[in-house]
């Protein structure tokens, strides 16, 4: 089965991209879904976490994002070390969720994280990836009006992530998420005939 990346950093709009492309008939396994499960049921992996970063556990001994946040989001490098401690169970649970897509049919299924690339969850997909990006500012205020938070933290939530030159180098496509809905679906519906033209030329050299 087709499993394509799809990546970007915080603010960019990759679940407007991921949105359009399932309702066309994608398959759409969220690594986001996947963590947050994991981060309320997964006993092992949650234990890993309070040990590498502290007090970051909720009275139920689920995790507890406010306290983690500003913690992995303080340097690319705790930000990494948290990628490295839950790829595993990540990974794992994704690729359940990428058969249960395969036997409902789907002619391919985005694999939607954030840091594919930084916690090595592209080699899951080797059909290649796709970036989203948009510029700096909008981001900002994309963010702040989803999360609830200042200018300061939305910015330094992006400073702590890579920059567009990142995924211009390492995605098969990119996706500029810059204009209206309306542009941005035009240009989900130009990338979704390619990927879709792609599977049927893999399909005719059989």
């Amino acid at each position: 089965m087709k499993i394509i990346g799809l990546t970007g950093g915080s603010g960019a709009g990759k679940s407007t991209v991921a949105q359009f492309l399932a309702a066309r008939g994608a398959g759409w396994v969220d690594a986001d879904a996947v963590y947050h499960k994991l981060c309320r049921e997964h006993r092992r992996m949650l234990a890993g976490l309070a040990e590498a970063f502290g007090e970051v556990l909720d009275e139920d001994g689920a995790l507890d994002r406010s306290r983690l946040a500003p913690i992995v989001f303080a340097s690319p490098e705790r930000l990494a070390l948290l990628g490295r401690l839950t790829y595993p169970y990540i990974r794992a649970a994704s690729r359940e969720a990428f058969a249960a897509c395969e036997q409902a049919g789907r002619p391919f299924v985005l694999y939607d994280a954030p840091t594919l690339f930084q916690s090595g969850a592209d080699e899951l997909c080797s059909d290649g990836a796709i970036g989203v990006i948009a510029p700096r500012e909008l981001r900002i205020a994309r963010i702040m009006a989803r999360d609830g938070i200042t200018q300061e933290q939305a910015a330094s939530r992006i400073d702590a992530q890579p920059g567009d030159a990142f995924y211009r180098a390492r995605c098969r496509w990119i996706v500029e998420n810059d204009a209206s809905r309306e542009e941005t679906e035009h240009r989900c519906e130009r990338l979704l005939t390619e990927i879709l033209g792609d599977r049927a030329q893999a399909g005719s050299k059989r």
